[in-house]
């Protein structure tokens, strides 16, 4: 997954557009561009890439985050002032996943697959071309 600049254990740091949320990542497992419909309407965006670390390699390190229950079992992490979308929280899974976008450096990670392809819209038909594409979550 990694192009380069930086490894599955370098860590990472990111924020929020106003910069009142700040937050550090390690251990980078896997990142990846999401199609569903809840990303969507949660970001703005026509896709939301993400990358998926351990619960214990995120941390805020400045600020605290707001949070939304999505739906049952999920919480959504954001900043309360400015309203980026920072976490992605499964209650059940392993791990978290946090808005790649949000990164200080957001090309030190590069996503290599989609999922929720079922949902894509036809305006992201190019966007990632040549990664496999899941019509649902992709299982490990």
């Amino acid at each position: 997954m990694s192009n380069g600049r930086a490894t599955h254990d370098s860590p990472l740091t990111g924020g929020c557009l106003c910069g009142h949320l700040r937050y550090r990542v390690r251990h980078i497992q896997s990142a990846y561009w999401c199609h569903c419909t809840m990303c969507r309407r949660a970001s703005g965006s026509a896709a939301l890439p993400w990358l998926t670390v351990a619960r214990a390699d995120f941390e805020v390190t400045a600020g605290t985050p707001a949070r939304f229950s999505s739906s049952p079992g999920v919480t959504r992490l954001f900043c309360g002032q400015c309203g980026s979308p920072i976490l992605f929280d499964m209650a059940q899974e392993a791990g978290v996943d946090v808005t790649l976008g949000t990164l200080d450096d957001p090309d030190a990670v590069a996503p290599t697959h989609h999922i929720w392809t079922q949902s894509a819209l036809k305006m992201t038909a190019g966007l990632g071309a040549g990664l496999p594409r899941h019509e649902a979550e992709r299982e490990e």
